[in-house]
């Protein structure tokens, strides 16, 4: 009997998770926006970031492509991915004296990407006036680096690490199927070993510190 009524209790906690309620279950948001790098610290091999403070600086600021996907089981909950991808692109000229005693000026570069995917969990509040959806999401996965440095010679370094964030955002409907919406998300990871082509170089003490916030607009697709 005790078996019997626990049974039925956890039936009817369970039902208001997984009861269908009338909302479109596939969710998929498409968004582009800034992304900024918080990070002061480079590694000795990012050479033009390490010697030059104002190239370092700008390097923090680039763009920001954004997908995810999300199945919402519930009217509040739903579970998915999410692919992020960072790219930043920064140069600057240098003049030097040759051995004629001619100045040379030569164009240093760097060209960081930096990309994420993972699962991710999504809580929504209540709708607000038919149109407004406000949202939290988290997200756990896998986070790659790659930059290429040109200085006097060219290289590109690259390594990954695990990835963690958390965002928050607000959706207006136009119809039934599709919304505009803003978010704002913070995503990080630190890079220990960096890779340049088949050899590896340890890092530790001079971490590459990926942590970015991105500040985003989009469209929402619902099926």
């Amino acid at each position: 009997m005790k078996k019997t009524i626990l049974l039925l209790l956890s039936a009817v906690l369970t039902m208001p998770i997984f009861a269908q309620n009338n909302f479109e279950k596939h969710n998929f948001s498409m968004n582009l926006g800034y992304a900024y790098k918080a990070t002061d610290q480079h590694p000795l091999e990012f050479v033009n970031m390490s010697e030059n403070e104002d190239h370092a600086k700008a390097m923090k600021h680039g763009y920001e492509l954004e997908f995810d996907y999300d199945y919402r089981f519930h009217r509040f909950l739903s579970f998915g991915f999410k692919a992020s991808l960072f790219g930043s692109v920064h140069g600057f000229d240098v003049t030097t004296i040759n051995g004629s005693g001619k100045e040379v000026t030569s164009y240093y570069t760097d060209d960081m990407n930096i990309f994420y995917v993972g699962p991710s969990f999504k809580v929504q509040l209540p709708t607000i006036a038919n149109h407004w959806d406000i949202w939290a999401k988290a997200t756990a996965g896998y986070m790659n680096m790659r930059n290429t440095d040109k200085n006097i010679t060219s290289a590109t370094y690259s390594g990954s690490c695990f990835g963690y964030g958390f965002g928050f955002g607000v959706d207006y409907s136009i119809s039934k199927y599709m919304a505009v919406g803003f978010s704002t998300s913070m995503l990080g990871g630190t890079v220990s070993t960096l890779k340049i082509g088949e050899d590896e170089i340890d890092i530790t003490g001079y971490e590459e510190a990926l942590h970015r916030f991105n500040f985003n607009i989009g469209v929402r697709i619902r099926l």
